[in-house]
């Protein structure tokens, strides 16, 4: 197989995320009250990990992926959010465990990005520890602080499904507007960790369908034993109105869904770095 390598640059190896530096007064980094601000509820979500899903839609993001379906969820504080106590979101969990249960499902925490209210989320994967319910953090990785709360928060995932979205920074950054580098420092954690994690992988043409892009993602996760399954999703227009509700052009107009030939491609790809491959 022909290795596709990134340079020392782009593999930032140096960089490391801070673990722990001042726990103590991790507190500080948030004004943190107690409840989640949410977008909304999915009561039995079947495509947010295994079985049937309670599924949190959290409020804010710092991503701007032009394929983005959840438009809506970019800004922390809107008129149509709610703000949720862990009580009362637990309240709705427990009338649905039976449920979960029977599928090998459970709870997953997505937005958004559930990282930005990660202490809400720990609160509320703390809870549902404690009655056995499943918990599955939907994340793209942006984490901000290492320290007791996301560690705590993890000690309480049952999985993460972690969204590699591109490996070559100068492409992560048109697709999605940021840098990828706190992402691959939380993918880095996460493997440290031994951290149970799914990776999701969306296919969007011209920007992730290629061969050279599917080698990168494959030599960056293959030596992570604690990814065993690779999620492909084929990049849909589905989420395309909501961005003219929110005021804003969608700048994907006119790009399809892959053809099967490219998802199979990357498929074989990838399982060629030992990855089981879903989609």
């Amino acid at each position: 197989m022909q290795a596709f390598t990134l340079t020392p640059e782009q593999q930032a190896k140096d960089i490391k995320p801070r673990i722990r530096a001042k726990a103590d007064n991790a507190a500080g980094h948030r004004h943190y009250q107690g409840k989640g601000i949410v977008h909304s509820i999915e009561s039995c979500g079947t495509v947010d990990g295994p079985g049937l899903r309670y599924v949190l839609f959290l409020q804010g993001c710092l991503m701007r992926c032009l394929y983005c379906h959840n438009r809506d969820t970019w800004d922390l504080h809107t008129d149509k959010a709610q703000e949720l106590t862990v009580g009362q979101v637990m309240k709705q969990v427990m009338a649905y465990r039976h449920y979960l249960r029977a599928t090998g499902g459970g709870v997953t925490a997505t937005g958004g990005e559930p990282l930005l209210q990660y202490e809400f989320v720990r609160d509320w994967f703390t809870a549902c520890r404690e009655h056995d319910i499943h918990t599955c953090l939907d994340t793209n990785g942006y984490a901000l602080h290492y320290d007791s709360i996301l560690d705590g928060l993890l000690d309480h995932t049952n999985l993460v499904m972690l969204d590699l979205k591109q490996i070559d920074p100068d492409i992560h950054k048109v697709l999605v507007g940021i840098p990828n580098t706190k992402t691959l420092n939380f993918a880095r954690y996460l493997s440290e960790r031994k951290q149970p994690a799914r990776v999701r992988y969306v296919i969007v043409p011209g920007y992730t369908d290629d061969e050279r892009s599917a080698n990168l993602l494959g030599e960056f996760i293959g030596g992570m034993e604690n990814i065993e399954t690779v999620e492909l999703l084929p990049y849909h227009e589905l989420g395309a109105h909501k961005w003219a509700l929110c005021g804003d052009e969608y700048k994907l107009t006119g790009v399809h869904p892959p053809p099967k030939e490219t998802v199979l491609k990357i498929k074989k790809i990838l399982e060629g770095y030992g990855k089981n491959i879903i989609y």
